[in-house]
């Protein structure tokens, strides 16, 4: 079965509204509070921000607390991590919106033309 050439570009459309999560090693010093990371430790991701990496431990607040919430902040030794990942869910969401609003309008756009609909009539 093939896939219409439609159905393929939407499929590559969407994968462009993913959050960009991508491998980076990491060094001492502190990320952004804002940015979000998954740092891997056995398998499982935890999910990040206002991460701090030092020597021997990253930490970092779950990223539904504020970045500020200096009790909130956990850790894990360097050891424990198989790796860290970056990204931006908020602009894979803002993508995703916008490719959903994009395509509406095309599809208006072109059931307007084939029906010869004047809008504000």
């Amino acid at each position: 079965m093939r896939l219409p050439r439609s159905a393929a570009t939407l499929l590559i459309l969407t994968a462009s509204c993913g959050a960009g999560w991508h491998t980076t090693p990491v060094a001492p010093g502190s990320l952004p509070a804002r940015q979000q990371a998954q740092v891997w430790t056995d398998g499982t991701a935890l999910r990040w921000h206002a991460l701090e990496i030092t020597g021997d431990s990253i930490s970092g607040v779950p990223f539904t607390r504020p970045p500020g919430c200096d009790s909130c902040r956990v850790a894990v030794s360097r050891e424990a991590v198989d790796s860290v990942r970056l990204g931006s869910p908020t602009t894979g969401f803002l993508r995703a919106v916008g490719l959903g609003v994009g395509i509406t309008l095309v599809a208006v756009v072109v059931i307007c033309r084939a029906d010869r609909c004047q809008l504000g009539d």
